[in-house]
């Protein structure tokens, strides 16, 4: 339980709270400059109730970009069903446009280096990584 300040209005933090608060924040921030974001303002606080699910996202990037380039682009989004459930799926979708089959086999090589593994951790739920084919190059 959280206390609360004299006047009783507002929660008092701990220290230790305050800076787990700050940390969490400034992962989100890292997050928002690797990761695009189109409904930023709900994913961000989707993020900031899933502190692991930040964590796995951070140590994914350089497993998507050994395997995808470094300019690849990385969308976080809510799956269509998404009704603002904070316990609901997250989806990191990579964005993709050309040969399919290669895709798939920059997938495949990620699933077996690196996400067949960890997405077995508990940090990883709720977040499915993907391929999202678009028909315009994405930049």
């Amino acid at each position: 339980a959280t206390a609360t300040n004299r006047a009783g209005s507002e929660p008092c933090w701990s220290y230790t709270e305050r800076m787990a608060q700050s940390t969490i924040a400034s992962k989100i921030d890292d997050l928002e400059r690797v990761y695009r974001m189109p409904d930023g303002d709900e994913i961000k606080a989707y993020l900031a109730a899933h502190p692991g699910v930040v964590d796995f996202l951070l140590e994914a990037r350089p497993h998507i970009e050994l395997q995808f380039g470094p300019k690849v682009v990385v969308e976080l989004r809510f799956p269509r069903s998404y009704m603002g459930d904070r316990e609901g799926d997250l989806l990191a979708q990579i964005q993709f446009h050309g040969d399919a089959d290669e895709e798939h086999e920059r997938f495949d090589r990620l699933w077996d280096e690196w996400l067949g593994e960890a997405s077995g951790r508990p940090e990883s739920f709720p977040l499915y990584i993907g391929i999202d084919f678009v028909e315009e190059p994405v930049e």
